[in-house]
């Protein structure tokens, strides 16, 4: 069972996931005042929403990624990234994200954006910076934690 959880855990897509929901999910917390939803009625509708939203965005890293590998024919090029396939990365992760919330903001209404919109669009300004900062936070993050520390200089 250890070895089945240690495998798992050593991941790439675990790994990226993990890293992409919690980073994803303080930027979530910081950019919802800028949202209809953060006038929600009480915390735990708040939270869920941003729960929601920290998910998603971990799923579309996970997208992401698997682009790049079927690109690369391994999983494992997290490990090993180049500018190159960083920015192949970012761009899947932003593309994917101005879809869906262009969609989500101009045709379901799901929610508004009132500050800060993209002209066009419709989505805020706030999850385009999200989608060119964070990816490469993430992937560094993933690859550090798969590789673990040397150990030099720590001391």
């Amino acid at each position: 069972m250890f070895k089945k959880s240690a495998r798992i855990l050593a991941a790439p897509e675990t790994n990226l996931f993990l890293f992409a929901f919690l980073l994803n999910f303080v930027y979530e917390v910081w950019q919802s005042p800028f949202y209809e939803f953060y006038a929600s009625p009480s915390l735990g509708d708040k939270v869920i929403d941003l729960t929601h939203c920290a998910f998603g965005d971990g799923v579309i890293i996970l997208f992401s990624s698997w682009v790049v590998s079927a690109l690369m024919r391994s999983r494992y090029w997290v490990l090993t990234p180049t500018w190159k396939l960083t920015l192949l990365f970012t761009s899947v992760g932003l593309l994917v994200t101005l879809v869906i919330e262009t969609y989500r903001v101009n045709v379901s209404k799901a929610y508004g954006v009132p500050v800060l919109a993209v002209p066009i669009l419709g989505m805020s300004a706030l999850a385009v910076i999200q989608w060119i900062v964070l990816p490469a936070i993430i992937l560094y993050l993933a690859r550090r934690h798969m590789l673990g520390y040397s150990g030099q200089g720590l001391q």
